[in-house]
């Protein structure tokens, strides 16, 4: 019996840090940094419930992700010296 790719995206998922796990994210590293065009017609090759699961997925770890950039940002931000009184009026200025 074959898996599907969300089948098998699953499977991987519920592996720590598995080779295959790696060899997963490996893969979708290329899959980013092939041109649109190929990453179009790889699409196209999936059916649209599958790839709308994809999307949504990506969708949830973008999220996820979104406060790393902030910790990281307000680190970045405290160590040179930066208050977030400073940094709020600094945007504030930007906004008018």
């Amino acid at each position: 019996m074959s898996m599907s790719v969300i089948e098998m995206a699953r499977v991987l998922e519920q592996m720590e840090e598995s080779p295959e796990k790696l060899m997963f994210g490996k893969l979708l590293s290329e899959l980013g940094n092939q041109s649109q065009e190929r990453v179009r017609s790889a699409a196209r090759q999936v059916s649209v419930p599958t790839l709308r699961d994809l999307i949504y997925q990506f969708q949830v770890v973008i999220e996820e992700r979104k406060g790393e950039t902030t910790k990281k940002l307000a680190e970045e931000m405290a160590k040179e010296g930066v208050s977030l009184e400073d940094f709020q009026a600094y945007l504030a200025s930007k906004n008018k």
